[in-house]
């Protein structure tokens, strides 16, 4: 039986980030971008200052926040792909 981790009602990906960001710690995520795309590396900055927070990513990769369906194995919990 396939088992994921979900987002409970008091965490989001923002905070996970934002965590992951000040830890340093390598970041693997799972976002939508007309498909779905991976990415992994570190988390050069969160810019907050636009209509949606995004993520700079170590590889020049800019990602929204509200794109991220997963980040290091914890799902959005209304993602259901396989």
């Amino acid at each position: 039986m396939d088992t994921r981790l979900t987002l409970n009602e008091k965490q989001s990906f923002f905070q996970i980030l934002k965590q992951l960001h000040a830890d340093q710690a390598k970041v693997s995520l799972l976002y939508d971008n007309n498909g779905l795309t991976r990415c992994e590396g570190m988390i050069n900055s969160i810019l907050t200052g636009s209509f949606q927070p995004c993520l700079l990513i170590q590889d020049g990769s800019e990602i929204a926040v509200s794109s991220v369906i997963a980040v290091n194995g914890i799902f959005a919990p209304d993602y259901s792909e396989c």
